[in-house]
């Protein structure tokens, strides 16, 4: 009988939904840690924890911190950026351990174990003293989802395009009023109210756990529209941008240093539809990489259902085909094409 492959027994186990699991290489404590991916399709999830730590007594406290890597928009490209999202401290018991938080997103997690003196019972010190002179600190790393999230995506990828529509709209209706210093005096008071509406609306959106780039970029564009109302300013009758009377009345810039002006502001709105297609194709990536380069009807079905939104389109055929050797390069144009192709 054929043995099978340590990758397609590590497959295995991920396909079953069993937990991750990640041990420290090279280390005395043999410190290890477990997690099993939640459900994201109830808001909020915990997350559950669990690891071993054998040459440690009872009662020792390990400090346990949290942090999720996800997506930005600087200049044309995705970056990845690291958040810190939680942290606490557990008692180890039988070599045990375990820490529960709550998240609010998929993502890849970093999870940084330490085993702090200062927390410790003076029991203790001495002997974590001893154990942890050469290494107290231990990184490990997650892909926090399972199979249930792609058929998610395209979903709320359409919910974005929505918002996008109502954010277009809004900005146009601003431009209008301004077409002249007594329009907008007249209209100023219900289109402030209503963008802070909207604004609020972005702000806690769940879309942003699943396409936090887009919704980041949509909700700083409509922030520069809405609290920058009070700053309007006209010469001779017309729109002359924003200028802080608090401050020498010096122009406004948006968010991204650039002049504060309505051809400015609608293309960040029409940028996000890119944007959010990017971090749609992304997720196709991450979760290829997440199966070893197992290609899924879901991920085929996904990408077709979205073959013409823009930041999808310039992917599709490499996307249904991608083996495991074309994740890297077709990850680095999808972070790096310009968005206006």
């Amino acid at each position: 009988m054929l043995k099978p492959s340590l990758a397609s027994i590590v497959l295995g186990l991920l396909l079953a939904g069993s937990p991750l699991r990640a041990e420290a290489p090279q280390d005395e404590l043999a410190l290890t840690l477990n997690c099993k991916p939640p459900s994201f399709k109830v808001r909020n999830p915990p997350l559950g924890f669990t690891g071993s730590c054998p040459l440690l007594p009872n009662g020792v406290i390990l400090r346990f911190d949290l942090a999720r890597v996800t997506e930005m928009l600087s200049g044309v490209q995705l970056q990845s950026t690291i958040i810190a999202v939680g942290g606490g401290n557990s008692e180890l018991e039988n070599n045990k351990f375990n820490y529960t938080c709550t998240v609010d997103s998929p993502g890849k997690y970093q999870a940084r174990m330490s085993i702090p003196l200062e927390l410790q019972e003076q029991d203790h010190v001495a002997e974590v003293k001893k154990r942890t002179v050469r290494k107290n600190s231990w990184q490990f790393e997650f892909l926090v989802w399972g199979d249930d999230l792609v058929p998610l995506l395209s979903p709320k990828l359409l919910e974005i395009n929505a918002l996008v529509t109502e954010s277009r709209n809004f900005v146009e209706r601003v431009e209008a009023a301004c077409q002249s210093e007594k329009t907008w005096q007249a209209q100023a008071k219900g289109l402030t109210l209503e963008g802070t509406k909207l604004s609020n609306k972005i702000v806690n959106s769940e879309l942003k756990a699943y396409y936090p780039a887009a919704m980041t970029n949509l909700n700083y564009t409509l922030r520069s529209v809405v609290n920058n109302t009070p700053y309007y300013a006209f010469t001779d009758g017309k729109f002359a941008g924003a200028k802080d009377y608090h401050a020498d009345s010096k122009k406004v810039s948006t968010h991204r240093n650039e002049d504060f002006t309505w051809e400015n502001l609608k293309r960040y709105v029409e940028e996000t539809l890119p944007c959010a297609g990017r971090e749609f194709s992304l997720w196709m990536v991450k979760d290829l990489r997440r199966t070893a380069g197992q290609m899924r009807s879901e991920i085929q079905e996904a990408v077709k259902s979205q073959k013409a939104h823009p930041g999808v389109d310039l992917y599709v055929d490499r996307l249904v085909k991608a083996t495991i050797g074309d994740l890297d390069g077709l990850e680095t144009d999808i972070r790096g094409v310009d968005l206006k192709k």
